[in-house]
């Protein structure tokens, strides 16, 4: 029998584990992210950037695609969004948990929101992701160029009037690929876990290329759940790229089955190195 979301990520806080949320856009994608998951028997979380989601709902409606992908092993996220009526409709189609990033708005204003979104979220048992500090880059549409770090007392009086459940912090992390790693500062992670209930689930936004000393710290501290985009969007590029090089003809089994299998490997070695 499935687990709720919330009781996957603390079975894995107590391990000292952390699952990852992959920002999907297709169903190559999802059927690879799905069957890993399945394979494997780790909880793994099938997000979308709110881009890519409005785009799928209209292709193919949310309803379809959570039927057909949601398992004893797989949930569904909204990330980064500040349109509360769209974090209520994902809410509301059974996703398991949505994010609200309030961390370009003031403080008073971030909390606002934030709690208007869960009163919503929790009629339902849906979790929500809050932001403090902003991560650098602009992906899927979403963010600037530039960043902030979260600042402890800010995090404190957020954490305390919110009750949030997943807490996302700017920490000198970014989206894209890093040009250097000499912002981190996990002295953040490591205060905030210090000073907050022993419970509280913290999330690591900017996961492609960070190396594996500084995930395994950053897990240390809390953090249960750790987005990754850039390195599958590359990846998927190289499988696609490949499979041009090697065929003359298009034939769309044969593609589907070097995309899956591609990307399944991918999943696989996240999955191993954190989760497991």
């Amino acid at each position: 029998m499935k687990n709720n979301l919330k009781i996957a990520l603390l079975e894995l806080r107590a391990k000292k584990k952390s699952t990852f949320a992959f920002n999907l856009q297709n169903f190559y994608q999802l059927e690879a992210c799905a069957q890993v998951a399945n394979k494997l028997k780790v909880p793994v979380i099938i997000q979308f950037s709110e881009r890519f989601l409005r785009f799928l709902n209209d292709k193919y409606s949310l309803e379809y695609i959570i039927k057909k992908y949601k398992t004893d092993y797989t949930y569904f996220h909204l990330d980064h969004c500040i349109d509360l009526d769209f974090i209520k409709f994902c809410v509301d189609s059974g996703f398991d948990s949505v994010m609200y990033d309030g961390s370009a708005f003031a403080i008073d204003e971030n909390i606002k929101n934030t709690l208007i979104i869960k009163e919503h979220a929790e009629k339902v048992g849906c979790l929500v992701e809050g932001e403090l500090g902003k991560v650098s880059g602009v992906e899927d549409g979403f963010g600037e160029e530039g960043s902030s770090y979260a600042e402890i007392m800010e995090i404190i009086r957020y954490v305390k009037e919110t009750k949030i459940d997943l807490m996302a912090l700017g920490i000198g992390n970014a989206h894209g690929f890093y040009e250097s790693l000499d912002g981190i500062d996990l002295s953040i992670l490591k205060d905030a876990s210090n000073q907050l209930e022993a419970n509280q689930l913290f999330v690591l936004h900017g996961g492609t290329g960070l190396p594996e000393n500084v995930i395994k710290e950053a897990i240390s501290f809390g953090v249960v759940k750790i987005n990754i985009s850039t390195q599958l969007k590359k990846e998927t590029m190289d499988i696609l790229k490949q499979f041009a090089n090697n065929n003359k003809l298009y034939n769309e089994i044969s593609y589907h089955e070097n995309m899956v299998e591609g990307l399944s490997k991918l999943f696989e070695n996240y999955l191993h190195q954190y989760t497991l």
